[in-house]
């Protein structure tokens, strides 16, 4: 492969960053070819069918052998590869899920593709298996590495012409929430610049959502979130993993959803998480990037496990024959609300026995069941693991749950305008949550508030005509209202994060990192196990959402503005606990 950085047009490259960083262009030769030693994957066959057994042994040890997946989907991601290159963007919650990726496509006769992984995981043992079955190991920042650059670069332009496929994490890492997180862009520009010449259509970008009724990683995760060490990656660690895997965490569900190019964004949500985009290029980068992730929720299913679990949130306890009842009446409004995120060939529900999803809940550890009163509950040191597991399907509940605050807003109004209160709210909701979800334009927007009402059974034209007595009959003949459940770890984390912003006065926040360990710190307070905890990465995005808002400088109206934030915050937190007490 070493021919890869032989063209002419690389070489030029070379030279342009011997003339820039003023060293010797044999010295950047060899670092380049180093580079690419370190990052290149040459496949073989052979090690493709057995990189092929392997993921299928490791998935089989801990799941049924059969994935749930749409057959009409399959036949369409069968056609496409068969004819161009793919780009499989997955949401990343656990290790496995590109071993499951590659055995499913390997098993229906689809090339499996080419993984970007991080160069951690090229450990003694598994790194030169991985590389011949087509694993490209990068490491995780090389900003200020030209010949990096230059060289991923080449080796990305060099498989585009040779008609391979690629795969990776559109996060960028694994989700420490659960939900799908913020895109990154780094890899997508290298592989939208390398496949410029070729056309608009010379790639075609596929969303992929796997999804597990549970993770063996979650619990990891969330003790991480929670200030433990993640343990590095090795052989020793990977053996571990494996052995892991021998209990039974249940089934994995594998969707598709519709493939685009780099200018079919019509649903991409607006950005209005960007700080600085300095060109129309990155633009247009970073709308294909939200559209695939919006693609994503759009098919991600909801399992049962998520849903239980969202259950409990909502009522803090309940007995199972409550606890079957909110999970019919969530998939009952995911049936008739979103409709791509369920099954259609086979056309299942997730699955049929909640009794089983909730008995192997207990199993784990994460719910308790009191077997006097019957009542189940979160077990409090697994309350992140609760968390992560119904954030797998809170995209889902978004607009009910601020669908919710906007009705209970209308309750509480002062003016006769309804609907003028209950779009203020969600509109202010909409961009308090604007780093946490994926929300459709504007315009949009709006129409699935009316959407929301149309099957709660409310007429269209009656939507702008709500009145308190309206809205509080609609908040009382809910099933299960979701707004707790599905946003208070958020408004949470948020509440810590302005608090913080409070106690440092009229001084600006200068460290990220500090700051943020501060917030873990005043987090960790109130214990891990309780529902005031915050987890790192929720944090996080509290701390954008407020530079967003201008409030980490020294400017005479930023203490002021930081005691809105807090204001804002608690507003929403009042609004919902009374949620939750009409819930209970």
């Amino acid at each position: 492969m070493a021919h890869v950085l032989d063209s002419p047009a690389f070489q030029q490259e070379l030279q342009a960053v011997a003339d820039d960083t003023r060293r010797p262009l044999e010295e950047l030769r060899s670092e380049a070819y180093d580079d690419f030693d370190e990052m290149h994957g040459d496949r073989n066959r052979f090690v493709v069918s057995l990189f092929a057994w392997l993921s299928r042994y490791l998935c089989r040890r801990g799941y049924h052998p059969d994935y749930y997946h749409d057959v009409a989907e399959l036949e369409q991601v069968r056609r496409l590869a068969a004819r161009k290159s793919v780009v499989y963007l997955v949401t990343h919650k656990t290790y496995l899920d590109f071993f499951v990726l590659y055995d499913f496509l390997y098993r229906n006769g689809i090339a499996p593709p080419y993984i970007f992984g991080g160069v951690n995981m090229a450990f003694a043992g598994f790194g030169s298996i991985a590389r011949s079955a087509g694993g490209i190991f990068i490491r995780r920042t090389f900003a200020d590495d030209p010949v990096y650059k230059v060289v991923l670069r080449r080796y990305i332009q060099h498989l585009i012409g040779e008609g391979c496929s690629f795969s990776w994490a559109i996060e960028g890492t694994r989700s420490r929430t659960g939900k799908l997180v913020m895109p990154r862009l780094g890899l997508l520009k290298y592989v939208v610049d390398a496949s410029r010449p070729l056309g608009e259509d010379a790639i075609s970008y596929i969303p992929v959502s796997v999804s597990y009724d549970q993770i063996p990683d979650v619990i990891d995760m969330a003790a991480q979130e929670a200030g433990a060490i993640k343990s590095p990656e090795s052989l020793k660690w990977f053996v571990s993993y494996v052995r892991g895997l021998s209990n039974h965490f249940g089934n994995i569900y594998v969707r598709f959803g519709d493939p685009m190019s780099l200018h079919e964004t019509p649903d991409a949500p607006d950005l209005t998480t960007s700080q600085k985009l300095p060109s129309p290029a990155i633009i247009e980068i970073e709308k294909l990037a939200f559209e695939v992730c919006y693609r994503i929720n759009e098919v991600t299913p909801a399992t049962e496990t998520s849903l239980i679990l969202m259950s409990l949130l909502c009522r803090t306890t309940a007995k199972p024959r409550r606890i079957r009842e909110d999970v019919a009446a969530l998939q009952n409004y995911m049936a008739e609300r979103e409709s791509s995120s369920m099954f259609s060939e086979p056309n299942l529900p997730i699955v049929n026995d909640v009794d089983k999803a909730l008995t192997s809940l207990v199993d784990h550890g994460i719910v308790q069941r009191d077997p006097d009163s019957d009542h189940c509950g979160i077990a409090p040191e697994r309350y992140l693991v609760a968390l992560y597991y119904s954030n797998m399907a809170v995209h889902h509940f978004v607009i009910a749950a601020f669908a919710e605050l906007g009705l209970l807003n209308v309750t509480h109004a002062d003016s006769d305008s309804g609907e003028e209160a209950f779009r203020t709210e969600v509109l202010r909701l909409r961009d308090l949550f604007k780093f946490e979800f994926f929300f459709s334009r504007k315009e949009h927007f709006h129409n699935q508030f009316v959407d929301e009402f149309v099957f709660q059974g409310v007429p269209t034209e009656r939507f702008d005509k709500l009145d308190r007595e309206a809205a509080e009959r609609l908040l009382r003949r809910q099933p299960l209202l979701v707004a707790f459940g599905a946003l208070s770890s958020f408004v949470n984390a948020y509440r810590i994060v302005a608090r913080c912003l409070i106690d440092a006065g009229s001084r600006p926040i200068d460290d990220r990192n500090t700051f943020i360990a501060n917030c873990q710190a005043e987090s960790r307070k109130v214990g891990a196990g309780y529902p005031g905890f915050a987890a790192k990465a929720l944090l996080t995005n509290g701390y954008l959402l407020a530079e967003n808002r201008g409030l980490l400088g020294d400017e005479s109206s930023v203490p002021e503005k930081r005691r809105r934030f807090v204001e804002e915050l608690e507003f929403v937190a009042q609004q919902l606990e009374e949620i939750r007490e009409m819930t209970a």
